[in-house]
């Protein structure tokens, strides 16, 4: 049997809403997204969103899921247990209470451990892998082809040069300063980082919740789990109520 998936329940809410409110909900939305995405999309465009990307078990990568020889965290072998699923990253994300970087943080493990495939898509790989504290601002650029390897060098050297000055200066500054980037591109890549710490529960929104105490941890994803398997079966009983009252068969 198929997994029900947050995702779609999350998205189910939005498509039961009535068509006259939808509309309004698409047109405001899509005027929002251009106005804040149309920079960040120049920038980071790669062929689809990184929230699309399902990552690919490897049979070794099956085979510690089944063993649990390495002692991994929980985390992890939940993260194992989704790509076997063939959840994507939006998916995987959601239904475990996950920040962006938390799922990108144990992705790029994974990878690393050649447990899971590294996406076709490099840009998306390279996105995952600054999200996930891997690589450097710098480092992000030239991989994704914003700057050049002598311009990452220059701006390396010049950083230096400034700190040996008491001139303690970002290398995203330096860059901005000899020409290689605008303040704009900073800006984007740095709020893109910081809105993947974020927690989004469905029913909360965005939530911002400090637990540094792994029992609280615990507690809260139990709690959450029993909620989401609550919603689950109030859409079943709403799907099946509409069904009878359009006269839809099995």
């Amino acid at each position: 049997m198929e997994l029900q998936k947050n995702s779609e329940l999350f998205l189910n809410n939005i498509y039961a809403l009535p068509l006259w409110v939808r509309q309004v909900v698409y047109l405001k939305t899509e005027q929002k997204l251009s106005e804040e995405l149309d920079d960040f999309l120049e920038l980071l465009s790669p062929k689809e969103p990184l929230q699309f990307v399902t990552p690919k078990i490897t049979f070794k990568g099956k085979r510690e899921l089944e063993e649990r020889a390495n002692n991994f965290s929980e985390q992890f072998y939940i993260f194992l247990e989704n790509c076997k699923d063939n959840f994507d990253i939006f998916e995987i994300t959601l239904r475990n209470f996950w920040t962006l970087s938390e799922t990108a943080a144990i992705f790029v493990r994974a990878a690393e451990k050649e447990y899971i495939e590294i996406p076709a898509c490099e840009s998306n790989y390279v996105i995952i892998q600054f999200l996930a504290n891997k690589i450097r601002t710098g480092e992000l650029l030239k991989r994704l082809g914003k700057i050049d390897v002598i311009q990452l060098e220059n701006a390396i050297r010049e950083q230096k040069r400034k700190v040996e000055s008491g001139n303690n200066m970002r290398i995203a500054d330096v860059m901005i300063e000899l020409g290689y980037i605008t303040e704009k591109d900073v800006k984007i890549i740095l709020l893109f980082k910081e809105e993947s710490k974020k927690r989004f529960i469905m029913g909360l929104g965005l939530a911002s919740l400090k637990m540094d105490n792994q029992a609280t941890v615990s507690q809260v994803y139990q709690n959450m789990q029993k909620e989401l398997k609550r919603l689950e079966h109030e859409n079943r009983i709403l799907k099946a109520r509409l069904r009878k009252l359009l006269n839809i068969k099995e």
